[in-house]
């Protein structure tokens, strides 16, 4: 990935940030672009855009690959280091507000998930706010279920939600 194409998704990422009335809902204020760039080409990690019939940007999802590090999600379940490397975290998805209700955010989970099938990759992981109903229900309906519910990025409560992939290596 570029630095073009980073920047393109920060930017969505901010504007989405940017356009809500509750900010706590989605935790991005003090990223950057480099933050992008990074988790896009440390261990594995992808993005997924989701583009308009005019080829614009209408959405993303960063699907980040942590190993041991502390941000993998599996530190939370209280997963054992040496199961750390086969989960992976759907780091920060957003659809810009004119492209919603479509199903965009849950066909992007799918695509991640067809993409991640025949890795080392056994559990994908992410965080919802309670208090966003429309991406929890997308999580749902992509087969994610909540495990916990506690308080991440600076005391912002957030439901863990995990899925398990079929077809993972053994």
């Amino acid at each position: 990935m570029d630095a073009g194409e980073a920047e393109a998704l920060y930017c969505l990422m901010h504007g989405v940030w940017e356009a809500m009335e509750n900010r706590d809902l989605f935790a991005v204020d003090d990223l950057d672009a480099d933050w992008v760039r990074q988790r896009l080409t440390e261990n594995g990690g992808f993005g997924i855009e989701a583009r308009t019939p005019e080829g614009g940007l209408a959405g993303m999802l960063l699907v980040c690959r942590y190993g041991c590090d502390g941000e993998n999600l599996g530190h939370d379940l209280g997963e054992p280091s040496e199961a750390l490397p086969a989960i992976c975290n759907f780091e920060c998805a957003a659809v810009l507000p004119a492209h919603r209700g479509h199903g965009l955010e849950r066909r992007m989970f799918a695509f991640a998930e067809e993409c991640l099938r025949g890795t080392e990759i056994r559990t994908m992981a992410m965080t919802v706010s309670p208090d966003n109903p429309a991406s929890l229900r997308s999580a749902e309906k992509a087969g994610f279920r909540i495990v916990m519910t506690k308080e991440k990025y600076g005391g912002l409560m957030r439901h863990v939600l995990v899925k398990e992939l079929a077809g993972a290596k053994e």
